[in-house]
């Protein structure tokens, strides 16, 4: 063989040898970013850690006396604009403007944890004969109706926290209203997270329902 030819051969060899090992560190690369890939698809998609809220009883603020009220109080229904109807806290950062905190949830719609919180603070305030949410039937044999219109029941751009709400006292037989009153107040949280402003919304659930009590004794 020629000096030539063996230069060939040798050259021919070095060459299989280099793509061999560069073939093999493609691959091991390929996998190694597949992988990566993966992880941080799986990364994407693993849900975030949230909180979730409910309205709770607050004390009463006002001198009202219990037991007082001999019937049977039906509360509801209670009405919430479309921004609040939502699972998400809201948050009014303008006049014309909200924020929604994506990871701090009400446990359960805003209606439902008003109305069973509402429910349980006019029991304790009035001890009425029995309580029954809306909707019912005849048989529940409901006196006096308690409706509820909330217009506003956030936190505020000054840091408050508002609840704009009427309540509406109806005499279930005849469907008359016979005491009605436009609730309006603010308070100012312990802080701006978000526990902070649902124990503030809880302590204005409790003083609405001061007012309503308040009225309905003294009528």
């Amino acid at each position: 063989m020629s000096i030539a030819s063996r230069r060939i051969e040798t050259c021919s060899g070095i060459g299989s040898s280099r793509f061999s090992v560069l073939g093999r560190r493609f691959k091991k690369g390929a996998v190694i970013a597949a992988l990566g890939g993966i992880i941080a698809l799986a990364g994407c998609t693993t849900p975030q850690s949230g909180r979730y809220f409910v309205l709770a009883p607050a004390a009463s603020q006002s001198k009202v006396q219990s037991g007082v009220v001999k019937a049977v109080l039906g509360v509801g229904p209670i009405s919430f604009p479309s921004h609040l109807d939502r699972a998400q806290l809201v948050l009014r950062t303008g006049q014309n403007e909200l924020y929604l905190r994506e990871n701090d949830k009400w446990a359960e719609p805003l209606r439902e944890t008003a109305r069973r919180v509402l429910m349980q603070d006019l029991q304790d305030r009035l001890a009425p004969k029995r309580m029954e949410a809306f909707p019912w039937n005849s048989r529940d044999g409901v006196d006096w109706q308690i409706a509820v219109d909330v217009s506003n029941f956030e936190a505020q751009p000054d840091r408050t926290v508002r609840l704009n709400a009427q309540w509406k006292i109806i005499d279930a037989s005849s469907g008359e209203v016979v005491l009605s009153n436009q609730f309006d107040q603010r308070i100012k949280p312990a802080s701006a997270d978000s526990a902070d402003i649902v124990a503030a919304m809880s302590v204005l659930w409790g003083r609405f329902a001061d007012n309503i009590s308040t009225a309905f004794i003294r009528s």
